[in-house]
């Protein structure tokens, strides 16, 4: 009788892009699923943000690490677009203004840290949130 041995080497597997794209999706669920509770909330922007930082953080993690894609490109969504695979970049010219103008109130966290200025001025200088939420379905692949 003859005995076999079958030798297993230690493998990697990277499973960060996997997790941040079901954050992502995650994310964007619940800003399907929220429920405004007056005339206004910055909630459904940082939502939509969140999705998209953390979409694009899993292309990233795809060949780098997770501090790697901490220290490049932090909570820059425009800086994080900007450094895909050209197969990768999706947009179309609109869809990287809006990411631009929410870029600019996510980047310093006023979606989480309203300042008055936004309040008196009934916080126009804020995207269209539909057109952010179907930009924010685009780039979480999101399809339930």
């Amino acid at each position: 009788m003859t005995n076999y041995t079958i030798q297993l080497e230690t493998g990697h597997v990277n499973l960060s892009p996997v997790v941040f794209h079901k954050s992502a999706r995650d994310y964007f669920k619940c800003y399907l699923d929220f429920q405004k509770p007056g005339n206004f909330s910055s909630v459904p922007f940082f939502l939509c943000c969140r999705a998209i930082e953390l979409a694009l953080k899993a292309m990233h993690l795809e060949s780098k690490t997770q501090k790697e894609v901490k220290d490049l490109y932090y909570h820059d969504l425009i800086k994080s677009y900007s450094a895909l695979e050209p197969g990768q970049q999706i947009l179309v010219l609109e869809e990287l203004d809006l990411l631009a103008a929410a870029n600019k109130i996510y980047i310093t966290k006023e979606f989480e840290y309203l300042n008055v200025y936004d309040a008196v001025t009934a916080y126009k200088r804020f995207p269209d949130l539909d057109k952010l939420g179907t930009l924010a379905r685009k780039i979480t692949t999101y399809d339930a």
